[in-house]
């Protein structure tokens, strides 16, 4: 597995600001995203486990955000 060529993307995608979603507004699945950033035709077996990893950890974290905003936490 290479570590650098993952975090690279891994930074790339974040740099893109919020996931995309659906129709619905709602943030795409973990497989979607996967689809949506074309991960797995470059990436090996062990890389594409290591990124549906982060992009579940980045879905959680978005959801999460999400949440505190509509609840008025934050601005």
């Amino acid at each position: 597995m290479n570590i650098y060529k993952v975090r690279r993307i891994i930074d790339w995608i974040r740099a893109q600001g919020k996931l995309p979603v659906d129709v619905y507004g709602q943030v795409l699945s973990v497989d979607e995203l996967m689809g949506w950033f074309r991960l797995t035709e470059c990436l090996t077996p062990g890389e594409r486990l290591y990124m549906r990893q982060e992009l579940a950890a980045m879905v959680e974290a978005e959801l999460a955000f999400d949440e505190l905003r509509l609840s008025e936490l934050l601005p």
